[in-house]
């Protein structure tokens, strides 16, 4: 009987809406390599949460017709080797962006009120009300990546009375966005913006694209907020200009290396707010993927319709 394999230790209500989508496969959960490795030359569909995969492992899966990815981000993924075999990968674009459009928003507002100085004041027992305060109504959200989840945070951030400008790679007319440029617009994006929200994925074209001649073209009371690949941006730089005070502020959920090293320079500076990659964490994380899944699996069976979130290999997104 052909294998679903799910990488991932998946809870049993998962497994269970599985199996209640159809009877036609034989659901396997493999929460380690080796395991995985061992049921790969029977597998047919592989969901799988974070990729774990490499070429080989691919290789051994001749009979792999579909990868179902729960994140937004494939650059992990073996691309050339998925592409070679003609395998469909799917992503789960759309699932993060409610609670990755509200993490943005919560950026902004906290580096509006300098909630992390007021903080610092607090654990110091110091009452300070000099700490300067602002608001975000009215300021410019630059989105670098206008994707679902950066259409949702440009719809919350405008009804906030904030004004919204991005990029896209194929730039278009979008709900709540002023202007919509292409890439090589981007500089015109950086000028305007107070808060530059970063979003987008890692490739071969985006790796390192953010360096200190992305930071001198932004505003000195601007703030950048990472939130994409770790990977688009220099770090060096980003630092640098963090210390020059290049730009105001940094919220960082998202890092060039994995976890933050314990003597990495970003921990010291007083104007910055790191969290540890959890801007895609939410308990209805799979709930939302299984809506995904469910259509995907239904287009797989019935040969009819489009799957959602058909990743372009060249592309990488």
């Amino acid at each position: 009987m052909n294998k679903l394999i799910v990488y991932f230790r998946a809870p049993e209500e998962f497994i269970t809406q599985l199996n209640d989508i159809s009877d036609k496969f034989k659901i396997v959960v493999c929460t380690n390599e080796d395991e995985l490795k061992s049921h790969l030359p029977e597998t047919v569909i592989l969901i799988t949460l974070f990729s774990g995969l490499d070429a080989q492992m691919i290789r051994l899966a001749s009979r792999l017709k579909w990868i179902q990815a729960l994140t937004a981000g494939v650059d992990f993924f073996p691309l050339d080797e998925i592409k070679r075999q003609e395998i469909i990968l799917t992503n789960g674009r759309g699932i993060h962006k409610i609670y990755i459009s509200e993490y943005a928003i919560a950026a902004m507002i906290n580096l509006a009120r300098n909630f992390h100085l007021m903080f610092s004041n607090q654990l110091l027992g110091k009452w300070d009300r000099s700490v300067p305060q602002d608001e975000i109504h009215g300021k410019i959200a630059g989105i670098l990546g206008l994707g679902s989840i950066g259409q949702e945070i440009a719809r919350k951030a405008s009804m906030l009375g904030m004004r919204v400008i991005g990029v896209k790679y194929n730039p278009h007319p979008l709900e709540g966005v002023e202007h919509v440029y292409g890439p090589a617009e981007m500089a015109e994006v950086l000028r305007q913006s107070d808060y530059v929200i970063n979003l987008l994925p890692d490739t071969p074209k985006t790796k390192g694209l953010i360096d200190k001649t992305f930071f001198a073209m932004m505003n000195k009371s601007a703030c950048f907020i990472n939130l994409g690949r770790g990977a688009t941006v220099n770090q060096d730089d980003l630092i640098n200009a963090l210390r020059m005070k290049t730009i105001r502020a940094l919220v960082s959920d998202v890092y060039e290396e994995e976890p933050l090293s314990e003597d990495n320079p970003l921990w010291k500076l007083d104007n910055v707010i790191l969290t540890p990659h959890i801007s895609g964490v939410s308990p209805k994380y799979l709930e939302r993927a299984m809506d995904i899944i469910r259509h995907n699996l239904h287009v797989y069976l019935s040969r009819s319709g489009e799957m959602m979130n058909v990743v372009d290999l060249t592309l990488g997104y």
